[in-house]
């Protein structure tokens, strides 16, 4: 028997992957001879880098941006296997997990910074 397994990721919680391996130890307890293919995807929202980068052989590029309130964060881009195409995720510079609950205030966070990401993608 194949089983697929092709979740996307649980916002806050779990990535793409990691659901993909926690589906698959479970259903490994009920089908052990079964053939598993884990494909994590994404929707372009958060944990889309992490697929693109997974499904061409690629790679993730880190750099210092400045985070949501100002403050000096690691944010991530990814690049494909052919090394031509840059994925970018808006959240790995000015995503919520990057704030924590009680400070979250979006008369004071800025996307500003995310050109930081946007600039080093392109040169």
């Amino acid at each position: 028997m194949k089983i697929v397994i092709a979740p996307d990721s649980f916002k806050e919680s779990l990535s793409a992957e990691k659901c993909c391996q926690a589906i698959k130890a479970g259903f490994s307890t009920l089908f052990p001879d079964a053939h598993y293919i884990c494909l994590p995807i994404a929707d372009g929202g958060e944990g889309t880098v992490d697929a693109m980068v997974a499904a061409t052989g690629g790679n993730i590029v880190t750099l210092e941006v400045c985070g949501p309130m100002g403050e000096k964060v690691n944010a991530f881009y990814g690049l494909t296997g052919d090394g031509k195409t840059a994925v970018i995720e808006m959240a790995a510079a000015s995503g919520l997990m990057l704030v924590a609950p009680e400070k979250r205030n979006p008369l004071l966070a800025s996307s500003f910074w995310y050109g930081g990401v946007n600039s080093s993608c392109a040169g």
